[in-house]
């Protein structure tokens, strides 16, 4: 990362997610579990690379450098993840995420299990909105018969 742009502390990180909308501090917490999982299918495939096929100790070295480097950056992300999850309950909403050991510790690709493993307020999963009503079938029901066309909220 060069020298002239540095991310956030913590602390201001902390601040800045005050004065967001909830549905944005949701959008956060996807964001960097999406970026968490690329970390962590990097620093695999790195380490795959480095036992396979790389043959030079000073290339062995900085690749090692790479993984120490997005280690430092996955412990940060999982801290500013802390801070969203005090954000969402000092708001008085309720955190209820499946704790995935793997978004902690653990090298392999965790899309999958970083995507469904969003919180969940209110009933839904991150910022869900309800579904239109369904008849028996599992068809949406006609409910605009004698409605203007439009937005409705």
């Amino acid at each position: 990362m060069s020298e002239e742009s540095q991310p956030i502390t913590l602390e201001a990180f902390a601040e800045a997610i005050k004065e967001l909308p909830l549905s944005a501090v949701y959008a956060k917490v996807s964001e960097i579990r999406n970026s968490l999982a690329h970390l962590r299918r990097s620093n695999s495939e790195l380490r795959a690379f480095i036992d396979e096929s790389c043959e030079s100790e000073s290339d062995k070295r900085e690749l090692e450098g790479y993984i120490a480097e997005n280690e430092g950056v996955i412990t940060t992300m999982n801290e500013r993840i802390g801070f969203l999850k005090t954000e969402i309950e000092n708001r008085g909403e309720s955190w209820i995420e499946e704790e995935v050991e793997a978004d902690n510790k653990g090298d392999g690709d965790q899309a999958s299990a970083s995507l469904s493993s969003q919180p969940i307020v209110n009933g839904t999963v991150g910022d869900e909105r309800p579904r239109a009503h369904q008849d028996a079938t599992g068809r949406p029901e006609d409910t605009h018969t004698n409605e203007e066309e439009g937005v409705y909220l």
